[in-house]
């Protein structure tokens, strides 16, 4: 299920009510005719079922689901999976899981659970649903927990039934009820550590994320109990519990203050503990984007980036709220600035083609790449160090930005620092240029480019196959694959389209970059084909051929036809890489013709 287009239990209801109040008799009448109308043949009888007026719903519903039941029905399956997984070993052995079932993901023996499982969840739904007594609450609560635990049961091979084996229920759902089921059946002096305990408890039994308050709040109809004094004992207790920014302690704490006292809450929640809990920064913001005021998101983003320190990372999300709200205000100078503060924070390549996309002209694209040089140099000799908990916070807004070599590559390719970016990939590698790590394969592909005098629309093809290569492993490690639609791709095919088109180097330069292109080509050639590196040839004879296509559209066809006879000449019994040179001349002589 699509969790944003997921309807809470209280809103559906609520919803279900209003519209109820608001419609008169022959709207209902003409709602169901329409429903009538788009009931299969096989559900007529089904629906005509339900239009039986029911009175007493909640007996009749703990009737029919036979709730004194429920326990021993639960206590029963789980007698039978767990005598099921001592013959596993036998099973096995007669059917050949991993032969028998083709699916790895197959519950093999234990697939006759599934349903019996179902059914049981379902009736503990009801039992929570229908019953609003505290018997009802106390059965849902105990119900709950045993079927958790009876979701952890597995054999010695670590198979078992998982909630993601149950079609139809809704794990989520499911915990809110019981932790709801918990927090009713707690005296209101306990509830608070009760209900800590158990929230805690929650991913041991279902692999999920810890819930929240609200979930507690949304899973039913009825209004949650002493709801307000509740919430001051709830943020009492939990500032008792000392936790980092973004652990779970953390976010339920901030979502208390929200549910308490609304945005003025976290606005002094954020001038008041920012330094320690900066999330609740980014609380404020989004409530007061909630609210239509986006002059006050500006001025606390603003606010925020001025209290908290130069290199915590979370200041990239504070400056992306910046940016959004400065872009709605058409505040320009405020957008430059925001894009500034999110890429010194995290020195990544999609942000730093955001200083490039939100430059007025070329002069200070120019200055703005220039300092990203700067900022990534000294970034990568002295990064942001990772905090204890690398498991916290599992968006990564307060973890540091991994940046590999080819950030800075690209960095000083956009900034037209040509001899930066020729010293840094002198010292890189023939080898190894499908890794994200290497960024000599994007410099020489960036030479060539730039020394073909061709636009990027216009490259031959061995050229325009290099540069595809040399971009695509900048941006996506090689075991990713290659996906046709990439949007960091087509921005930087759109910056560095402005950029060569804008180009000039001196002879002497030309000269300097072209020779030392031919020379790495060679070696990576003898590297990839004299180690017979065989799954590469094709890469080998590309960037042959490639650099042939420069030295054509240079006019210089002589040195050309001896690039291509020599390297052919130096392999003469490497029919692999004969035939993939074949193939690349092929497409440099079909597009010339």
């Amino acid at each position: 299920m699509n969790h944003t287009d997921k309807i809470s239990l209280k809103a559906f209801w609520e919803a279900v009510e209003q519209r109820l109040v608001a419609y008169s008799a022959d709207e209902l009448r003409t709602i169901l005719r329409a429903m009538a109308q788009e009931t299969p043949p096989s559900g007529r009888g089904a629906f005509l079922a339900r239009l039986e007026p029911v009175e007493g719903a909640a007996v009749g519903a703990s009737q029919v689901i036979q709730q004194e039941d429920l326990l021993d029905d639960i206590d029963d399956l789980a007698r039978e999976l767990e005598e099921a997984m001592q013959h596993a070993d036998a099973w096995e052995d007669h059917y050949e899981w991993g032969e028998y079932y083709d699916d790895e993901d197959s519950l093999g023996p234990y697939e006759e659970f599934v349903e019996p499982l179902v059914q049981l969840f379902d009736r503990t739904e009801a039992a929570f649903d229908y019953d609003n007594t505290a018997s009802g609450s106390a059965l849902a609560r105990t119900a709950y927990q045993r079927l958790f635990e009876l979701l952890r049961i597995e054999d010695d091979y670590g198979r078992g039934v998982s909630a993601s084996d149950l079609t139809g229920v809704d794990a989520d759902e499911a915990v809110a009820r019981y932790l709801r089921a918990v927090y009713e059946t707690e005296p209101p002096a306990r509830r608070p550590q009760a209900l800590f305990e158990h929230m805690q408890q929650v991913p041991l039994w279902l692999f999920g994320p810890h819930p929240m308050l609200d979930n507690l709040v949304q899973i039913s109809p009825r209004p949650l109990p002493d709801r307000e004094p509740f919430l001051a004992d709830w943020i009492a207790f939990l500032r008792t519990q000392r936790a980092p920014s973004g652990s779970d302690v953390d976010a339920w704490l901030r979502e208390a203050v929200r549910l308490a006292q609304g945005t003025p809450g976290l606005e002094a929640l954020a001038r008041a503990e920012g330094q320690t809990r900066p999330r609740a920064y980014l609380d404020w913001f989004t409530a007061l984007e909630e609210e239509g005021k986006h002059q006050e998101v500006l001025a606390a983003a603003q606010e925020a980036l001025q209290a908290l320190p130069a290199r915590l990372p979370i200041r990239a999300a504070i400056a992306d709220h910046l940016c959004a709200v400065a872009a709605r205000l058409d505040e320009a100078e405020a957008l430059r600035l925001g894009r500034w503060e999110a890429f010194a924070a995290k020195p990544t390549l999609p942000r730093m083609l955001d200083l490039w996309d939100v430059a007025a002209d070329t002069a200070e694209r120019t200055a703005l790449m220039q300092r990203a040089v700067e900022h990534v140099r000294e970034y990568q000799a002295d990064p942001p160090a990772r905090p204890d908990d690398m498991m916290r916070g599992a968006d990564g807004l307060e973890r540091p930005a991994w940046i590999g070599q080819s950030v800075l590559a690209h960095a000083c390719l956009l900034a037209g620092d040509w001899d930066a970016a020729h010293h840094l990939a002198a010292e890189g590698k023939a080898l190894g240029w499908s890794s994200r790590e290497s960024h000599q394969g994007l410099v020489v592909a960036a030479f060539l480019v730039l020394l073909s005098g061709k636009g990027l629309e216009a490259l031959p093809s061995n050229l325009a196959q290099i540069w595809q290569w040399g971009v695509q492993y900048s941006v996506t490690p090689w075991s990713w694959g290659y996906e046709e639609q990439d949007p960091v791709r087509e921005r930087l095919a759109r910056a560095y389209a402005e950029q060569f088109a804008a180009a000039a180097l001196s002879t002497d330069r030309q000269e300097r970059f072209l020779s030392w292109c031919l020379d790495v080509a060679q070696q990576r050639v003898d590297a990839i084909v004299g180690n017979q590196h065989r799954g590469s040839y094709d890469k080998a004879a590309v960037l042959t051929v490639a650099c042939a296509e420069v030295l054509r559209l240079r006019g210089n066809q002589t040195a050309a036809d001896a690039l291509v006879s020599d390297v052919r000449g130096r392999f003469p019994r490497h029919r692999a890489f004969q035939g993939e040179m074949d193939n690349a001349l092929w497409r440099m002589e079909r597009g010339q013709r």
